[in-house]
């Protein structure tokens, strides 16, 4: 008898084995799209939260000094030795120890101000040391990581930069007094100033981190900013609101022909430059184009004039934006190109619809 059954006992065969890996792997597959979404979910709803805590911590400021800072305030004796806005907000996102650490030269410009000589090397060698502290609030989970530090060919790679302020619609997007966005690099501007409306004006939004990238090339899209020279920049008609044939010239020129690439935007939240701690809304969110530049390359990501460094996000289909009211809200990329830059813009006097 125990040999008759000992017999009739058998395993699976190989057709069975197999039928059930391929059941097992249809089970993955269904749920893999599931769980991923569920991550996105998570990671969205984070990075909607940095910028909530961003815009808390701004208007926090401008409770107790009545203005917002300026995108720059010069420590160094170079006056791209700058940090920015972001810096001065440290306090209100539990930073203050990182806040007193930075020492402002007693012979620095005022905030918004620069000139060459003035500040002082030490406190910027030290100042550039903590820049590279690394932030989380400052940092979606969305996005890549950044570059590890030390691999750029021309420094200024931080710890990871994924938010920027609104400097507006403006192709220059630096060096300009006027500025039409809530942040300007050269003012202090009030909420008073956005005649528009707080809940209609753009205060921040996402950015990415850049590849790592040679400055000779090739950039890798969407992440590196590529130089489009000049020409293309000073023949727009109203830089205020360029058109979208226009845009595309320039994106074109940037994508095709490229003058040049840098590929450290995006790494340090406490520097002043656009692309670092800044994004303008000349351009849609996840612009179908390179982020552009004029002449390249003096500096870091982007320091210097002519620029449009559009909103860019790891989400599908948009990006985060903290309104400056200080509602967060999800742009979509489809928006209407002069709907956006009407957002970026404070005080246009026009009404407009993003959805």
């Amino acid at each position: 008898m125990l040999r008759s059954l000992s017999r009739s006992r058998r395993g699976f065969t190989l057709i069975e084995l197999l039928v059930v890996i391929a059941i097992i792997a249809i089970l993955i597959g269904l749920l893999l799209p599931a769980v991923q979404k569920v991550r996105e979910a998570a990671a969205r709803a984070k990075c909607q939260n940095n910028l909530k805590q961003l815009g808390l911590a701004m208007h926090a400021y401008h409770d107790v000094n009545n203005y917002f800072p300026a995108n720059q305030q010069q420590i160094g004796v170079n006056v791209w030795e700058s940090v920015s806005a972001s810096y001065w907000i440290l306090p209100y996102v539990e930073q203050q120890n990182l806040f007193n650490q930075f020492v402002i030269p007693a012979n620095a410009p005022p905030m918004g101000q620069s000139a060459a000589g003035a500040g002082n090397s030490a406190n910027w060698g030290t100042a550039y040391g903590l820049m590279n502290t690394d932030l989380s609030v400052f940092k979606c989970p969305s996005a890549l990581p950044a570059p590890r530090r030390g691999t750029h060919p021309n420094g200024w790679d931080g710890p990871g930069s994924n938010y920027g302020w609104s400097v507006g619609s403006n192709i220059q997007g630096m060096w300009l007094q006027n500025q039409n966005g809530l942040i300007n690099q050269m003012r202090r501007r009030k909420m008073a100033d956005a005649t528009d409306g707080l809940s209609n004006t753009l205060l921040a939004a996402e950015l990415l981190s850049g590849s790592g990238a040679p400055q000779a090339g090739p950039g890798r899209y969407p992440f590196d900013v590529f130089y489009a020279g000049d020409g293309l920049f000073t023949s727009v008609v109203n830089r205020e609101f360029p058109t979208v044939a226009e845009l595309d010239a320039i994106g074109t020129a940037a994508r095709t022909s490229p003058q040049g690439v840098r590929s450290n935007n995006g790494t340090m939240p406490l520097w002043y430059s656009l692309g670092q701690s800044s994004v303008s809304t000349a351009a849609p969110p996840n612009w179908q184009h390179p982020s552009a530049g004029g002449n390249c390359c003096p500096g870091g990501a982007h320091d210097w004039s002519w620029g449009i460094l559009p909103p860019r996000a790891m989400h599908s289909g948009g990006v985060n934006a903290l309104v400056g009211d200080g509602s967060v809200r999800f742009v979509a990329n489809s928006v209407d190109v002069l709907a956006f830059q009407r957002f970026g813009h404070a005080a246009d006097g026009q009404t407009f619809t993003l959805d």
